[in-house]
């Protein structure tokens, strides 16, 4: 009876190590932060400076934080390599130089995700947004990045890493409409936030996607210039949208049938469009570029209502 019991308790101890255990867990707070020259207090990258630090995950530069400078491969690994310790407790080894040899300080790190199978590109080039993802996602279980969000499109990706860490709530996208951007670098302090939010639930972001089917269905994206005083499809697009559903509401209103060679003060639909878009922008037609000229906003609509369905 004493020997299964002893099972008993051992098979239980097996199963409670191999219980799933929050990130609050995996990343206690180790260090007493002692603020940094480079971090203003009330700043948005003031609280995940902090919480990096404490939990060792981030911890600085020789001058500070350096909030705006440009991440590394190198520093990426580091970050990857210390949560995979923390997580699995497999500790990082040491990498000793051969006699008369220097090693890069992140050799240790890079090693150490290597021999786990991550693929980690050249550490001294600055880390796109894609390769931060990557690395990360490999080494953060499932389990860690329980949903906060239902987003399952992104206007310029469908990776499914990328897609996980939007609806955990750790990236929101560049822009409103939740753009990736794979191939921008990070600074410091992005990288910062991100990495605060898998080890803290309660900075994660909850975040819905602006509608994107206006640059869809004009084939634009929101940073595409459309005049030379630097308006972009970003602000135009969706501006023109709210003055067509304006003027959809209006027709429905009345009980009418939404054309565009209805008037309005006297002016067709189309050309009160076109003219007060111009107008709230302070540019002229001539003033569009090539993108603006080839944007044609009747079949632009046409578009909008197969796309809504």
């Amino acid at each position: 009876m004493k020997k299964l019991a002893a099972l008993i308790l051992s098979a239980a101890l097996l199963v409670g190590s191999a219980a799933a255990i929050s990130p609050e867990e995996a990343f206690p707070k180790v260090n007493d932060y002692p603020g940094y020259n480079d971090v203003q207090a009330g700043s948005w990258y003031a609280d995940p400076a902090q919480v990096c630090y404490e939990v060792g995950l981030m911890t600085g530069t020789n001058t500070g934080f350096t909030p705006f400078g440009i991440l590394t491969v190198g520093e990426v690994a580091a970050i990857a390599a210390r949560m995979n310790e923390a997580i699995t407790g497999e500790p990082i080894p040491t990498v000793d130089p051969k006699p008369g040899e220097s090693l890069p300080w992140y050799t240790s790190y890079v090693k150490y995700l290597e021999a786990l199978g991550v693929d980690v590109p050249d550490p001294t080039k600055q880390a796109t947004r894609q390769e931060f993802v990557a690395i990360l996602a490999a080494v953060v279980p499932e389990d860690m990045l329980s949903p906060i969000n239902t987003i399952t499109t992104l206007p310029d990706t469908q990776d499914a890493d990328v897609l996980r860490f939007y609806n955990a709530g750790i990236l929101t996208g560049v822009d409103n409409w939740g753009t990736f951007a794979a191939n921008n670098s990070l600074t410091r302090a992005e990288t910062a936030a991100m990495v605060a939010r898998v080890a803290r639930t309660d900075l994660r972001q909850t975040f819905t996607p602006a509608d994107y089917t206006p640059f869809t269905a004009a084939g634009l994206k929101p940073s595409d210039v459309l005049f030379t005083n630097g308006t972009t499809a970003g602000a135009y697009l969706p501006y023109v949208q709210e003055l067509i559903d304006g003027l959809e509401a209006d027709c429905a209103a009345q009980g009418m049938e939404f054309n565009w060679f209805n008037t309005v003060d006297g002016v067709t639909f189309l050309d009160y469009v076109k003219n007060t878009a111009l107008s709230h922008f302070g540019v002229t037609a001539k003033e569009g570029t090539d993108l603006y000229k080839n944007f044609d906003v009747q079949v632009y609509y046409s578009k909008v209502i197969d796309l809504r369905g």
